[in-house]
């Protein structure tokens, strides 16, 4: 991938991001929802969220 439409910059870092439902709160099962690969825009700090568990990540030469 080399840029996400919509965004300014190429190059992201990730993180998991819980997807929490009111339900699952309310039962005390957060820690049972799914969860979602977020990539955050060095550029503008905005989070794209993917749920595809096939999501390739690399590192990019300096």
């Amino acid at each position: 991938m080399d840029q996400l439409p919509g965004l300014q910059g190429d190059l992201f870092r990730d993180r998991e991001v819980k997807l929490n439902s009111s339900g699952m709160e309310f039962m005390n099962l957060a820690w049972a929802n799914e969860s979602a690969t977020g990539l955050i825009c060095w550029q503008c700090g905005y989070v794209h969220l993917f749920v595809n568990s096939e999501l390739r990540l690399y590192r990019a030469d300096k």
